[in-house]
């Protein structure tokens, strides 16, 4: 019998949050930085969110990777309806909604499902509308229109163009997002390959 290869992605929280957090890094403290004191990605503001008090530095600082899964989990995940979504989909939203917000990341979704025809309103909102259409588009328009919605960020007008300070975190915001979900496609394509080959090696 042949070997049939299957490419699974992330598709449950404890899996997407591993790879979110390997993007996020550890605690910093930068002057420049608007988000303030920040752990594992959580900013003071979240963690405090989280506790249902103000966190102080030294706590943010101090926060367990557990601490952290915690608040991801209550203040993004759940709002997020990410396991309403197709598993293919569920890594890439997500950590579009870690990385520049909920609404941000559905309106990407919604206009990833206009370019297939979907005709609904780009609104921010995830309702049962937009999880339906979101459902018909592949991880691949997501990735694209989500490649567009970063380009504008960086080079059209954004809201970088009036902080400067902040373009230095533009690499972690940005680039190491791209560059992760794009490695990964052209990874899976290679393997796709690979199968194929095989399979006519065996013919």
């Amino acid at each position: 019998m042949k070997e049939v290869i299957i490419i699974m992605a992330n598709t449950t929280f404890d899996e997407i949050i591993e790879v979110v957090l390997k993007h996020e890094g550890g605690y910093v403290d930068d002057p420049d930085d608007r988000g303030g004191a920040t752990n594992f990605g959580v900013t003071q503001a979240s963690y405090s969110q989280y506790l249902g008090r103000k966190a102080s530095k030294d706590e943010v600082k101090e926060m367990t990777v557990d601490d952290a899964k915690g608040c991801y989990r209550q203040d993004f995940w759940d709002p997020s309806r990410a396991e309403q979504l197709n598993e293919d989909l569920r890594e890439v939203y997500f950590d579009m909604v870690v990385n520049h917000g909920q609404r941000n990341a559905v309106k990407i979704l919604q206009q990833a499902a206009n370019n297939r025809n979907a005709e609904i309103t780009v609104d921010g909102l995830i309702g049962p509308n937009t999880i339906r259409a979101a459902n018909n588009v592949s991880r691949e328009d997501v990735l694209l229109e989500r490649t567009m919605f970063y380009a504008n960020l960086c080079f059209n007008g954004s809201k970088y163009a009036d902080r400067t300070s902040q373009n230095k975190f533009l690499r972690g915001w940005v680039f190491n997002r791209v560059f992760y979900f794009v490695k990964s496609e052209l990874q899976d394509e290679v393997d796709r390959l690979k199968q194929i080959i095989k399979e006519l090696k065996e013919l």
